[in-house]
């Protein structure tokens, strides 16, 4: 089987990333076999989440990034290529999927004046959310919502949500839906921010078995030595430190992945900025995170390692 369409990035990559774990004409009973192979493709899933999370610690970024809606970008590459039998190609339809949200608010009521909304969300809906090219056709419902949790205090108490979000693809060759809902919070903390992130995710997929994914982790911002973070304003240079754990189901099959910071993720605000405007890959300059996993067949470690603003190195520890 066959399915064209732009890649799908962040929310939807991890239970997406499930289907890689098997082929085709495996059965959905038997026990999931996490190949060296696969364990490098799923860490380079568990990366596009990380750097997902690094751009949810302030309201704006959680406006610019969707609040990890699935979008129109890229899946991280080794992951496609473990897709048995399914390709993935880009189409110049839908490059920003807020261009079709209906804001609750213009502009965003901000009472304490922290660039943290009151109390705002953006409604996707159909047809205004439906998108199409010459043999695709892409339709995205739901709300991202963005709460103050101090509205009367300037601070970084932040929560945010997406409730019943999906993107569903059709074209000749194939059809199926992404889906995520949860929520993720944002508070001060004595060293710094603290962040929690609570999502399921299900990819649908004509001809597949459907995969779950279930995702809790909470991670910790602390400024560089000499900078301070700032209430309204974008993150100095820091460490992101992101620990938890990813669940997932397709079928019978289960496997349970265990984040843990080894070397905390050097944060560069030099390298955020370029990732916004496009010269950089990711936003960290330096780090080391350890993926491992739990299955019916054993257990595996991958090493994700970051340097000098580029994408994500992921290395096979042991399998």
């Amino acid at each position: 089987m066959s399915i064209s369409r732009r890649t799908l990035a962040r929310a939807g990559v991890l239970a997406l990333g499930a289907f890689a774990l098997v082929s085709c004409k495996d059965s959905s009973t038997s026990p999931l076999n996490v190949t060296p192979e696969q364990l490098q493709a799923m860490g380079e899933s568990v990366a596009a989440e990380i750097e997902g999370g690094a751009a949810q610690l302030t309201a704006p970024d959680v406006m610019n990034s969707n609040g990890g809606a699935p979008s129109f970008s890229r899946i991280p590459r080794s992951t496609a290529a473990m897709f048995r039998g399914l390709s993935f190609s880009r189409s110049a339809s839908a490059t920003d999927i807020s261009q079709c949200g209906v804001a609750s608010q213009t502009p965003p009521v901000d009472t304490d004046g922290d660039l943290i909304p009151d109390n705002w969300s953006l409604t996707f809906a159909l047809p205004a959310c439906h998108f199409a090219d010459q043999t695709n056709a892409y339709d995205i419902t739901g709300v991202l919502h963005i709460t103050d949790l101090e509205p009367g205090t300037v601070g970084f108490a932040l929560g945010f949500g997406l409730d019943q979000f999906k993107l569903a693809f059709s074209g000749s060759d194939g059809s199926g839906y992404v889906a995520r809902d949860g929520s993720g919070t944002v508070s001060a903390a004595s060293s710094g921010l603290s962040q929690t992130e609570d999502w399921t995710e299900d990819a649908v997929v004509n001809g597949l078995t459907s995969a779950h994914a279930e995702i809790n982790w909470t991670a910790s911002f602390a400024a560089a030595q000499g900078q301070s973070i700032t209430a309204g304003q974008s993150l100095p240079d820091g460490t992101y430190s992101p620990n938890g754990g990813l669940s997932f189901r397709q079928g019978n099959r289960v496997a349970s992945f265990t984040v843990t910071t080894l070397d905390p993720l050097l944060y560069s605000a030099s390298c955020a900025a370029g990732v916004a405007e496009g010269t950089s890959l990711t936003p960290f300059s330096g780090g080391r995170i350890r993926v491992s996993v739990s299955s019916q067949q054993g257990t595996g470690f991958a090493d994700i390692t970051y340097s000098s603003c580029n994408a994500a190195t992921v290395t096979l520890v042991s399998q």
